[in-house]
């Protein structure tokens, strides 16, 4: 720290005490040297990045400022913190508030709520379940609850949320296949309003699960009216991406038109060898709505596979009702064999994911701790060929012997339709993934190496190694244009009184690392993440701190 010396005749006069004292620094934090990318779109520039609190103060020289910490990064780009669009730490965070693979990717801020969030969790449910494994338990109440749950332990990460359309259907018509009542619809707009006024971003919904399948576009429109007069947004894992997806597509849009808000499509790809190569089609589908006036947008993660629930592959009167009811119908022969025959021959109204990959294409992914783990990684037609068994029996036997909690990658995308989605001007990344780490309880299983590597794998192999996008914007697209897409104001860009989150990267090492084989391995090339103003990691590793803050829709910032 500098010192002042004070001159003696300020100080005979009585105005100042003689002698040199400490003088503060003008900034907290200064990044020198460095190539900005600012999160706008525009090209890098040499400049510093001057921080002061949890904010960006100057952007420019600041030669011959100092500061109570500095870091040069000469050689590496500067970057606003990256934005993941589609976070599933929900859970995870409870129980490591580090978010340590995701962290190590350089992401500062995650939104989560897809199908569900712990910021609506009920009581006499079986979600406070999934704490179980960690050995924590259901304590809080509502959205503020949770939030306050975060705060109290920290995070490395900001987190916000949407309101599930999923958990509001299960809140008050259960997991029956029907249409609410008008009294029931009217309880479930008022969830909607009373979510976006706690601090909802909008509207998700998750087509392709039970019970948020059995919701109709009516229903959906309704819900979506209640988050567009709180200024939200609609955001969807829509209702089929393989077989049907461009009328699932036309249904998402036509839910923006009536209800009159922004849509976002979850994870956009083209599914089922059958249909790839038709990216182009749905790029042109989404552009043509924008060209109608409806803003429509996406977020892509940037892999061939993708991943759920091995019992999200039967058909939808098989799950209706819940677990135990679904356990039922699978020890049963005779609906087994029905479940089959509809699986081989019917690929209207649902999303079959079985037909969209075959069981050469599922890799077991996750089993419960209690059972065979040497069935981790492996693909069903391997299994099967070990067991020397029918693939259809080892598929049916997996679902009953766990009751039903086998997590799958699903190998079904061509990597020309991944190239494809992400020139589309509209589409930002979103890891569709929990925050883990490399060791202990969240290091079990082979989970999507996407948890570990979604932006350095843009990063390194789409930006440096293909040149399928600049990397300006790339940047912008994890940033910026996220920001912009979510809804969050004072990030996503680094200019004066944005808030201070700030990646500097390598780009000429940045890479990811995991594999669908070996998932559990961090990226590299991320020098340094900080997270309102306070560095979170940095070349030794994580610091320590967890300054990250809850962020808040657009309702409850008013």
């Amino acid at each position: 720290m500098p010192f002042r010396c004070v001159p003696l005749a300020l100080a005979a006069a009585g105005l100042v005490a003689a002698g040199c004292t400490t003088a503060p620094h003008r900034y907290d934090l200064i990044i020198r040297g460095g190539q900005v990318i600012d999160g706008s779109g525009q090209l890098a520039r040499r400049a510093d990045v001057g921080v002061q609190g949890d904010r960006i103060a100057f952007v420019g020289d600041l030669a011959g400022q100092s500061a109570g910490r500095e870091i040069d990064a000469s050689g590496r780009v500067v970057a606003p913190g990256f934005i993941d669009v589609q976070g599933q730490s929900g859970t995870t965070l409870l129980a490591d508030g580090n978010a340590e693979s995701h962290l190590r990717q350089g992401i500062t801020s995650e939104i989560i709520g897809e199908a569900g969030s712990p910021a609506f969790w009920a009581k006499g449910t079986e979600e406070g379940d999934s704490l179980t494994p960690f050995g924590l338990t259901f304590d809080w109440t509502g959205f503020d609850g949770y939030f306050g749950k975060l705060r109290a332990e920290g995070t490395t990460v900001n987190v916000g949320t949407f309101v599930p359309a999923t958990m509001v259907r299960r809140a008050i018509v259960g997991l029956d296949n029907r249409a609410p009542t008008a009294d029931e619809l009217s309880r479930m707009e008022a969830m909607v309003e009373q979510a976006m006024r706690n601090g909802a971003f909008g509207l998700s919904s998750a087509l392709i699960y039970v019970p948020g399948t059995f919701a109709r576009t009516d229903e959906l429109v309704a819900l979506a009216r209640v988050a567009s007069r709180n200024n939200g947004i609609y955001i969807s894992h829509v209702r089929g991406e393989s077989f049907n997806l461009f009328n699932a597509l036309e249904e998402a849009i036509a839910i923006g038109r009536d209800a009159k808000l922004p849509v976002v499509i979850y994870h956009l790809k083209v599914a089922a060898k059958a249909n790839w190569g038709r990216m182009a089609e749905a790029v042109a589908l989404i552009e043509r709505a924008n060209s109608a006036g409806i803003r429509v947008s996406a977020t892509m993660y940037p892999y061939t596979a993708g991943g759920t629930g091995l019992a999200a592959t039967l058909p939808l009167w098989m799950q209706e009702g819940g677990r135990e009811k679904l356990l039922e119908r699978l020890r049963d022969p005779a609906t087994r064999s029905r479940a089959r025959r509809e699986i081989e021959t019917t690929i209207d109204g649902w999303e079959n994911l079985l037909m969209a990959t075959t069981f050469s294409g599922i890799q077991v992914a996750s089993v419960p701790r209690e059972f065979d783990q040497s069935l981790v990684g492996k693909r069903i037609t391997q299994i099967a060929a070990e067991r020397k068994a029918d693939p259809w029996d080892v598929y049916f036997n997996l679902l009953i012997d766990t009751g039903g909690r086998v997590g799958a990658l699903y190998h079904m995308m061509s990597e020309a339709d991944v190239v494809t989605g992400l020139r589309a001007p509209f589409v930002t990344i979103g890891t569709d993934s929990a925050a883990l780490r490399s060791e202990g309880i969240l290091a079990q299983g082979a989970p999507h190496p996407r948890a570990y590597g979604t932006f350095p794998r843009v990063l390194g192999k789409y930006v440096r190694e293909t040149k399928t996008l600049p990397l300006h914007e790339a940047v912008h697209r994890m940033t910026g244009l996220a920001a912009a897409q979510m809804g969050i104001p004072d990030r996503g860009q680094i200019r004066d009184k944005s808030l201070a989150d700030l990646v500097v990267f390598t780009p000429d090492t940045i890479a990811d690392t995991a594999t669908y084989e070996r998932p559990h391995q961090y990226a590299t090339g991320i020098d340094y993440v900080v997270v309102n103003g306070v560095t979170v990691l940095d070349p030794r590793g994580l610091t320590g701190a967890r300054p990250g803050r809850p962020l808040y829709g657009p309702a409850r910032r008013q």
